[in-house]
């Protein structure tokens, strides 16, 4: 929760700031077109400026999960697990490899030891490889859900910029028809126009930040199932299969 408020903060400021800028630009250069479709010409810009709150709330969200994703990696290096070529694990040797598993959560918990734990836990009750396996596959269809469960937030912001662009062009388009008494004057088609042009800006911002972000969701995705995916063929091939089999 803490570092959700920190990103929302963080994301807050940059959009701010960015907003600043933008809006000092166009009184610099008020014709500038690309400029005005960022946002620049504030207060029509508000939308825009809350489409980039979210895209940099989106972002630093992804970086936290898949900075997380990388901390799940690094247990791999410790090879806790035996990876020689016809290596068998007793009963006991599974014994004395919960024990070093339970060490390691001692200081932190990842995917991997937890799944070892379980496995070791069942076959030690019945002696029943197969039924260690049960549970690891079971665990990791969990562990899959709940990571994916926590990415709902990510891909509701995904969502919600281009529905916060949609918005800001329906706002747009009713700023127009209130012109449309000085429809028969060049100085109202020129305003009607211009009303036109701010609401299709804001889609037009939004539905390119929102390819942006949606890229590096799916990036994280992959980058998940890669890491359950993983986890459990490493648990099979180093644990399950050199399980012995009375």
């Amino acid at each position: 929760m803490k570092n959700k408020f920190n990103n929302v903060m963080i994301s807050l400021g940059i959009a701010i700031v960015l907003e600043v800028i933008l809006a000092l630009l166009h009184n610099q250069l008020p014709d500038n077109r690309v400029i005005i479709m960022l946002g620049g010409d504030f207060p029509a810009g508000i939308i825009q400026m809350f489409t980039f709150f979210l895209f940099f709330f989106g972002l630093l969200e992804i970086r936290n999960q898949l900075k997380h994703t990388g901390i799940e990696h690094t247990i791999f290096k410790q090879k806790i697990l035996p990876e020689k070529e016809n290596w068998i694990l007793s009963p006991q040797d599974v014994v004395d490899l919960r024990m070093k598993v339970v060490e390691i959560e001692k200081k932190e918990g990842y995917f991997l030891t937890d799944l070892i734990k379980k496995a070791c836990n069942k076959y030690r009750s019945d002696k029943s490889p197969s039924d260690a396996l049960q549970v690891v596959s079971e665990q990791v269809k969990i562990n899959l859900a709940n990571s994916e469960s926590e990415q709902s937030l990510i891909r509701y912001v995904a969502w919600a910029i281009p529905s916060v662009g949609f918005i800001g062009t329906v706002i747009g388009i009713a700023n127009s028809l209130g012109y449309a008494k000085d429809a028969a004057t060049e100085a109202g088609i020129e305003k009607i126009t211009s009303a036109l042009s701010v609401a299709f800006d804001t889609t037009l911002v939004a539905l390119f930040l929102s390819i942006i972000l949606m890229y590096f969701v799916h990036n994280l995705q992959e980058k998940v199932e890669k890491l359950h995916s993983k986890t459990e063929s490493y648990i099979i091939e180093n644990l399950i299969n050199r399980m012995y089999k009375s």
